[in-house]
């Protein structure tokens, strides 16, 4: 980023330690207010968009916020950083290497977190967060974060396709989705049997505007499981997969009416959702004569 452009970002004052190699670096933070993020539409997978900006072009809010250490590559949202289990501190550190090495493979050489970022950073940060969850204990609900950075990836991947659409972003993106579908399915079940704490969640997401709460985690869980259903071929997985979506989406369909944690935005996704779903359902069972109940 060169001195005359306008800023959307700032580097921290002070450096942070990386609990894994003890590295000392500076995160880059995005800057908000002064017309830099204009909102526009809440998408069907409850993503913001943001128009583009006369003064500072397109801004990418999303690529700030995950923490990497250019050291060892060990990465997490900024308020998990510190809270890696101390039990695989060793297990983190062991793993750079490697972490270095799929890192390349899915986006090349050109990655430098001691630059500011750009939108390959932004992809590779949760790409990275995906595997710093693993050596996190349960009390900031992992499981989770990993569902959140594999569709913030999704996303991320999304924008490098359409900035440059000849080198294959695109081909990512179902795979990440898929890996978001089944991770959000966990991270339910996590919940219900106690498994993870989330308690202490900030924000369930999706997106960083937005706290759309447990039942935009089912929304979420739903949606992404019926979108993984249109590449199942056999019409019985295909039928049990959104089957299983409807269950998860009945569970906030409820009442029908808006509250805090119901606003009427995601009710609306979720009363659509509920149809979609039913409709291609309802489509199987006449074709094949599968049960739908």
């Amino acid at each position: 980023m060169s001195d005359e452009q306008p800023k959307v970002s700032f580097i921290e004052k002070n450096p942070r330690t990386c609990p894994v190699c003890n590295g000392e670096f500076y995160h880059e933070m995005l800057l908000t207010g002064g017309g830099r993020l204009i909102a526009g539409k809440l998408r069907d997978d409850l993503r913001r968009t943001y128009e583009k900006s006369k003064k500072y072009g397109t801004v990418y809010p999303l690529i700030y916020v995950v923490v990497v250490c250019p050291n060892c590559l060990y990465a997490s949202f900024q308020e998990d950083f510190n809270l890696i289990d101390n039990k695989k501190k060793d297990e983190a550190l062991e793993t750079s290497k490697q972490r270095e090495k799929y890192m390349k493979e899915f986006f090349g050489n050109d990655v430098d977190f001691k630059r500011n970022r750009t939108l390959i950073e932004g992809a590779a940060s949760y790409f990275l967060a995906i595997d710093g969850y693993h050596y996190h204990g349960k009390d900031t609900a992992p499981t989770l974060k990993k569902a959140l950075c594999s569709l913030r990836l999704s996303w991320t991947l999304e924008d490098l396709a359409n900035v440059y659409p000849n080198e294959n972003y695109d081909r990512l993106i179902p795979f990440f989705q898929y890996k978001a579908s089944e991770l959000y399915s966990a991270a339910i079940e996590c919940m219900q049997n106690g498994k993870e704490n989330f308690e202490k969640l900030k924000s369930f997401g999706p997106d960083i505007d937005n706290n759309f709460g447990y039942e935009g985690m089912l929304y979420m869980g739903a949606l992404l499981g019926m979108d993984a259903a249109k590449f199942i071929p056999d019409p019985k997985v295909k039928a049990e997969t959104l089957v299983q979506a409807k269950r998860k989406i009945s569970k906030v369909f409820g009442s029908g009416k808006s509250s805090k944690s119901k606003p009427s935005a995601l009710l609306e996704k979720i009363k659509e959702l509920h149809v979609a779903i039913t409709e291609e359902l309802n489509e199987l069972h006449e074709q094949y004569g599968i049960d739908v109940s």
